[in-house]
């Protein structure tokens, strides 16, 4: 008698473990899948983003060339000052 409640209590056990396993391979497939949405979704939202970017760039590179048409005088009066203090910041930040 005590054999076969040893052989019932492993049969259960074995059971127990089976479901628990299949749980946990769900849960990991489940997992997975979340991840695998999650990165989608990131990489959309990043092309999106770079997208945004690349336009907002465009937009102002015809802005500063139209610009530059217009009145090339306060262009080169601009480009002489940035460029005087960048020379100016760059020869302290080396002293």
């Amino acid at each position: 008698m005590e054999t076969e409640d040893i052989k019932k209590t492993a049969a259960n056990a074995a059971d127990s473990i089976k479901k628990v396993a299949a749980e946990a391979a769900d849960s990991v497939e489940a997992a997975k899948e979340m991840g695998r949405k999650a990165a989608a979704d990131g990489y959309e939202h990043a092309r999106e983003y770079a997208e945004r970017g690349i336009d907002y760039v465009g937009s102002f590179s015809e802005n500063l060339a139209d610009f530059v048409a217009r009145e090339p005088w306060i262009a080169i009066a601009g480009a002489f000052v940035v460029g005087y203090i960048s020379a100016q910041i760059l020869r302290r930040a080396t002293r």
